[in-house]
């Protein structure tokens, strides 16, 4: 971060997790769940998996949608196989839905669209050394990097951090067979496997970042499209100071980290081998 919000963050000890409309970066949480996939497209996937369903029908069916859950406990109990072939015939309808306005995938969009404002992520990187992250998130250098400890007594919220999956592939849910899966779930089944996939997934192209989020939601009080959320300040390890970073801006952040005494301050230099060098603060 800069060393403005640095010293923002150290003088009131919270961090800010953000919703992802608030995300600069366009490749990131999309903002809308249109992935290209035709009314046509999903119909016929929605048939096939339906399809699966009845004529192979799995032992456990609780993460299901509940009307298909029904049919699909009725079927393992055992139906005439004419009754079972009228059933598929009929389940094709389900499908038949995504060509009318209103159908499930539209729904799912439209929750989708709500439910983004009030989704909250704190984005984490593993460690101080990359090169890429001081330019793009630490202000070209100037900023700071905060390095936080994950303390069991204290519940630590970096404790159920996930990190970023990074894939030369695009998740299943940008393929018709995707959604039709994930339409045959129940809906907060649903709603968490599009969060999880949107959340915790990336292109390789951003690997370097070595990223790990935690997810949360906006509390009932809250207003707006982040929320500071306090944290303990034992959890504050380290401050890295960037290479680039002014002698102003360095004395204001070292007189707020004076009240963190189990922090340790460190110096970040560019070597001649054109790596990070870390020295101990020379004032810590």
């Amino acid at each position: 971060m800069s060393a403005d919000v640095a010293r923002l963050v150290l003088t009131n000890c919270t961090l800010r997790w953000s919703s992802p409309i608030l995300f600069n970066d366009p490749f990131d949480v999309p903002r809308e769940l249109s992935f290209g996939i035709t009314g046509e497209a999903l119909h016929l996937a929605v048939g096939r998996k339906l399809t699966q369903l009845i004529e192979s029908p799995p032992d456990d069916t609780t993460q299901m949608d509940p009307t298909l859950r029904v049919v699909v406990e009725t079927v393992k109990r055992g139906i005439p196989a004419k009754l079972k072939a009228e059933m598929l015939s009929g389940l094709q309808d389900i499908g038949r839905e995504e060509r009318s306005e209103g159908g499930g995938m539209d729904a799912m969009r439209n929750l989708w669209r709500r439910l983004l404002p009030d989704h909250r992520i704190l984005c984490l990187t593993e460690s101080a050394a990359h090169t890429a992250m001081w330019y793009h998130y630490a202000d070209k250098y100037r900023g700071i990097v905060l390095e936080f400890d994950c303390i069991d007594e204290l519940e630590s919220p970096w404790l159920i951090a996930k990190p970023v999956t990074y894939s030369e592939k695009k998740p299943q849910i940008y393929s018709a067979e995707g959604w039709a899966e994930i339409m045959c779930l129940r809906q907060d089944l649903a709603v968490k496997a599009l969060l999880d996939v949107a959340t915790y997934t990336k292109s390789s192209d951003w690997k370097y970042e070595s990223e790990w989020r935690i997810a949360s939601s906006k509390r009932p009080a809250d207003t707006g499209n982040f929320t500071d959320y306090k944290f303990d300040r034992r959890e504050l390890s380290a401050v890295y100071f960037g290479p680039l970073i002014s002698p102003e801006a360095r004395l204001s952040v070292s007189l707020a980290a004076k009240a963190f005494p189990h922090a340790k301050l460190w110096d970040v230099s560019i070597g001649m081998s054109r790596e990070l060098v870390f020295r101990a603060h020379a004032h810590a």
